[in-house]
């Protein structure tokens, strides 16, 4: 009988997210073994932390938890940023969406960056160093005690890309659920 971990079941995810939304492969299971197929949890936790507002994963070496938010709460952040600095309210706001997505409705606010997911998996962004994330991506490398919320379309890459966050070690972290549709509407 196997086991699967929360690892086994993020990294199953975002193999699924990747593959969905870019063209190249990914061999990101690689070093998880051999997995059974089993459904996605955040599509199934999506409506339990939409009406709960947080979802908790666990696994024997770790656990963590993602914070969701609404539209109204985003705002209160993005505000926060605006009126001091990224440094000062602690906060980064990442946008995991493409490029294209982001050219067709706009950025949430000026303060928001952008980091598509399939760079976030490809390319190990958490895992780099702070000198070659902010030369690849163009803005400084979170730190571990900074609150990273993240947006896209519709509030499931972000929460790939969260998942993706807490497995190289960080724990303050949000899911604006709501995503661009919800921003722009």
């Amino acid at each position: 009988m196997k086991v699967l971990t929360s690892h086994t079941f993020i990294a199953m995810t975002l193999v699924k997210s990747i593959r969905a939304f870019s063209s190249v492969p990914c061999n990101i299971l690689k070093s998880h073994g051999p997995v059974a197929h089993a459904p996605c949890p955040v599509n199934r936790n999506t409506s339990f932390a939409r009406k709960f507002g947080t979802v908790r994963y666990m696994s024997t070496d770790n656990s963590f938890t993602i914070r969701q938010v609404d539209k109204q709460s985003l705002h209160e952040i993005i505000e926060d940023i605006e009126s001091t600095s990224r440094e000062e309210s602690g906060y980064v706001v990442i946008d995991v969406r493409n490029e294209d997505e982001i050219a067709y409705t706009g950025k949430l606010s000026d303060c928001v960056e952008t980091l598509p997911l399939p760079l976030i998996a490809q390319m190990g962004a958490f895992n780099m160093s702070e000198e070659d994330f902010e030369d690849s991506f163009g803005f400084a490398k979170p730190q571990k005690d900074e609150t990273i919320v993240f947006t896209c379309k519709a509030g499931i890459r972000s929460m790939h890309a969260a998942q993706y966050a807490a497995m190289n070690g960080y724990s303050n972290l949000i899911n604006y659920t709501g995503g661009a549709m919800d921003w722009f509407r």
